[in-house]
């Protein structure tokens, strides 16, 4: 049965830099602290796990090499005894959870998403198509199935992008046509002042998040982090122009919720702030924005413009079906990344039996 209205909680708190233990009880305890105040859903920054990698767009290579290492061994898999954990917070506190962090899988990261069930399931997994600049000196990219990235719910159809897959209009369109009415959209900090091309800051960002609402006419969550000295201290850790000192502003925090006509629904935070905001969703609002405009619907020209995707995920080996002969480019097909995952109750199970 469809919930029509309900109360969304988004993160504007600090990461426990390169620290994924703390990091995962941090995560716990928000989650917590979300559903005691009444939210059935809780959205986090992108690579809230184990922090955005902001030392990443300073430093040299030889400068930031123990910090890619430092950052690399705190970054989880999606299928440890940390995502257990979090999933198990989010079934004791019946809340559905969109959790960013960077994913470990073998010797390659990326930049990760998951949707969690009220009972503890995963029901999506998914990473960003293409890590944007800096990011890609350490983050690989995602395949087709990633491009999937809306979920049906009682809260309504919740989706979710990564930063500056904001500025990707195909990627946008596709997620629109997913039919999506909460949107995640999970950003890093922005404490970085004026430096740097005008695309990269936080004013460019809000625009582009409130431009995603009135495109999409979804509720869209804002969630990111802000950054203390003693976080860019760690960020900056080893870097010859940090002189063991932060380089960059302090703050960056910018959670905020719009509503499907774009207007912005929920007070500013302060840059500084560290923790939650809250948010009444009502459903029912999309209609009076989907009647002005619908870019899947009523206000597209098919007949003119369609969009062609790939969603099949890929992998660096495959194999050929031997059940259909007469061609040599059918393949078995691959798992997707949330087909991965097993129920909770299954999971639990298998762990060994306490002594």
């Amino acid at each position: 049965m469809s919930i029509r209205q309900w109360k969304a909680a988004v993160s504007q708190a600090e990461p426990c830099w390169f620290n994924l233990e703390a990091g995962v009880e941090r995560t716990k305890s928000l989650i917590a602290e979300a559903a005691s105040n009444g939210a059935s859903l809780i959205a986090f920054s992108e690579v809230w796990l184990p922090g955005y990698p902001t030392f990443l767009w300073s430093g040299t290579y030889a400068e930031n090499g123990p910090l890619v290492l430092k950052y690399m061994r705190n970054s989880m898999t999606a299928y440890g005894p940390e995502m257990l954990s979090i999933r198990q917070a989010a079934a004791e506190n019946k809340i559905y959870v969109v959790l960013g962090f960077s994913e470990r899988a073998g010797g390659s990261l990326y930049l990760a998403q998951v949707l969690i069930g009220p009972d503890g399931n995963i029901l999506l997994h998914r990473r960003k198509l293409k890590p944007t600049h800096m990011e890609r000196t350490i983050f690989g990219d995602s395949t087709g199935d990633s491009l999937n990235n809306v979920v049906d719910t009682p809260l309504g159809k919740i989706g979710m992008l990564n930063c500056w897959e904001h500025l990707q209009p195909l990627l946008k369109f596709h997620t629109y046509a997913q039919g999506e009415q909460i949107h995640v959209a999970s950003w890093p900090s922005f404490a970085h002042g004026d430096t740097g091309p005008y695309s990269l800051s936080a004013a460019a960002t809000l625009t582009a998040t409130e431009m995603y609402a009135i495109e999409g006419q979804a509720y869209v969550l804002l969630a990111n982090q802000p950054v203390t000295k003693a976080g860019q201290i760690l960020n900056t850790e080893g870097q010859a122009a940090s002189k063991g000192d932060a380089t960059t502003d302090m703050g960056g925090g910018v959670a905020r919720v719009y509503g499907p006509d774009a207007r912005t629904l929920t007070p500013i935070t302060d840059p500084n702030y560290d923790g939650l905001i809250y948010c009444d969703i009502d459903l029912d609002k999309i209609d009076e924005a989907k009647t002005v405009a619908d870019p899947v619907g009523h206000y597209s020209r098919p007949d003119l413009m369609r969009l062609l995707i790939d969603d099949q995920p890929k992998t660096v080996v495959a194999k050929v079906d031997s059940k259909v002969s007469g061609t040599s480019s059918a393949y078995v097909t691959s798992q997707t990344l949330t087909s991965t995952h097993k129920p909770l109750a299954d999971e639990v199970a298998a762990l060994p039996a306490a002594e």
